[in-house]
């Protein structure tokens, strides 16, 4: 139909747009006019880009094992994957993803709002698949998005697609009620 011809060739020019970094999104809730705003003062390089930019471009600047914080809630890339995997007792939730898939682009905001909620007892890594091409075929993920969750290094479950909020507060909460009952029963 020409609704879905319409739709093809949206996706085909969004793929060569952000393959060639000349996309660039919106903050969340400031729709579409304009570019950012940048802050009253330049940060501290005098560069006229936003605060928050600024420092995650300096946090980009540093290696992967530089840049990790255990501390953290949320990370990115294999390194945190795999030193969380066998470090964290948090539970585990890995969003596979891709720069030119559309539902990633809804499923990123309304993930991490769900993280947020269970901050002290989550770990979350997003992982680019086409970065990390072997941590995705390791992981037996063949689309985006794709979300794994992993306790004790054991993968509990695997949720493909976009799901509603609530399939996800239901995992995350039966894996950490679960490891509080295992921390009542053990004392």
């Amino acid at each position: 139909t020409a609704a879905g011809a319409g739709c093809m060739a949206a996706i085909s020019a969004e793929r060569f747009l952000v393959a060639r970094d000349l996309i660039l999104e919106a903050p969340e809730g400031e729709g579409e006019a304009g570019p950012p705003a940048t802050s009253a003062a330049p940060g501290a390089h005098g560069n006229g880009k936003p605060a928050a930019q600024e420092g995650a471009d300096q946090k980009e600047a540093l290696s992967p094992e530089e840049a990790f914080d255990p501390t953290d809630t949320k990370h990115r890339g294999q390194y945190a994957l795999r030193k969380l995997y066998h470090e964290s007792d948090r539970l585990l939730t890995v969003l596979f993803t891709s720069p030119g898939c559309g539902p990633c682009r809804s499923l990123k905001p309304m993930l991490n709002a769900v993280v947020d909620e269970y901050q002290e007892s989550v770990h979350f890594v997003e992982i680019d698949i086409e970065e990390d091409q072997e941590i995705a075929q390791a992981s037996g993920v063949s689309g985006t998005p794709c979300v794994q969750f992993f306790k004790n290094k054991d993968r509990v479950e695997v949720m493909n697609g976009v799901k509603g909020k609530s399939a996800y507060r239901a995992v995350i909460e039966e894996h950490v009620l679960s490891k509080a009952e295992d921390n009542v029963l053990s004392n």
